[in-house]
């Protein structure tokens, strides 16, 4: 561990397993390797989901989105990962002084509009003014619950051996929408943000519950830390195929001109799934019904030997997946 915090302490990657391993875990407790982007607690006889996160996206508005959206879908799609009907959730601004009050509203606005829309309250928040300078106009915290059927249970440690991994639309979206943004090529591009709630989709899959392994929305890091992720997690390798990834012509391309992989972008509507392989192609089907998985392709499986991601290049030939050491994109989400 370095001495001193890094911007790639916050991208999602070795980095940040490091930080959360070494100093939050040693520190409050827990197991890295039970860990999940919601905590699942008992209640009452039931099981609820809990999950909290921050947003400290630049720009704070974006092609398809703002910093409120972004929350607000951000904090339902970890509980959705969870197998969790959201139920509320609650909102933290950190406002930096000078920020204009009709830009507050705006986002503020925004988040109401999509809490309304999809029927799950913001019931609780805080205000926080701090120093002009100590903040970059405004910092968002949220927390959400959700409550879980009988029988769900969405965490890697199920992943077996041929298992099919299926994705539920194009990667990279938001992470080359917001690259564009910042490189002065957003009027060139037609790429917005993903950013939306699916809730609505993973609940699709209830039936299907044991036969869904696990769920995971891509944000950080993208699609392959989230593999590595489940490598780790259920001690199994993953082979994924490039051609079956569906990547956006404009972001294959922009991400060559920039040096990127869309495979490491962040994503901020898309879930990853790993089923089991007779039911893999109903679950597809399920998927592919809806609005927000209709692009939705199975893209890997899950192999024996070591516990890594390898991809089968459109060439034939396979190279590792790494976990990203460094920070490819900062304040992405």
């Amino acid at each position: 561990m370095p001495e001193k915090i890094r911007l790639a302490h916050g991208s999602g990657g070795e980095l940040t397993a490091r930080l959360i391993e070494k100093v939050f875990y040693t520190a409050l407790g827990g197991d890295p390797k039970s860990a999940n982007d919601s905590a699942i607690l008992k209640l009452n006889g039931g099981r609820i989901a809990f999950t909290t996160d921050s947003f400290v996206i630049s720009p704070l508005f974006f092609p398809g989105g703002d910093i409120g959206k972004l929350a607000f879908c951000g904090t339902v799609n970890d509980l959705a990962a969870a197998g969790a009907k959201p139920v509320a959730l609650s909102a933290s601004f950190i406002i930096e002084e000078g920020m204009g009050i009709p830009e507050l509203k705006l986002i503020v606005m925004g988040m109401g509009e999509i809490s309304r829309q999809t029927g799950i309250p913001v019931v609780a928040g805080d205000t926080k003014v701090v120093d002009k300078g100590s903040a970059d106009k405004l910092f968002i915290t949220t927390s959400g619950i959700g409550v879980i059927s009988e029988g769900v249970d969405y965490h890697p440690r199920h992943i077996q051996e041929g298992d099919k991994i299926i994705i539920s639309g194009t990667i990279g979206d938001h992470g080359y929408c917001i690259t564009a943004l910042r490189e002065g090529i957003g009027i060139q591009s037609s790429i917005t943000s993903d950013c939306q709630p699916l809730h609505e989709l993973v609940l699709l899959l209830t039936p299907f519950s044991g036969n869904v392994r696990a769920v995971r929305d891509a944000t950080r890091g993208g699609l392959g830390t989230v593999l590595n992720e489940w490598t780790q997690q259920s001690n199994r390798g993953i082979l994924v195929y490039e051609d079956s990834i569906p990547v956006k012509d404009e972001v294959k391309g922009g991400c060559s001109l920039l040096g990127l992989e869309p495979i490491y972008l962040a994503n901020e509507g898309k879930m990853l799934f790993a089923v089991a392989p007779d039911r893999a192609a109903e679950v597809l089907a399920f998927l592919k019904s809806h609005p927000a998985g209709c692009e939705s392709a199975i893209i890997g499986e899950v192999v024996g030997g070591k516990p890594q991601v390898i991809m089968e290049t459109e060439w034939g030939t396979r190279r590792i997946v790494p976990t990203p050491r460094g920070e490819i994109l900062p304040r992405i989400c």
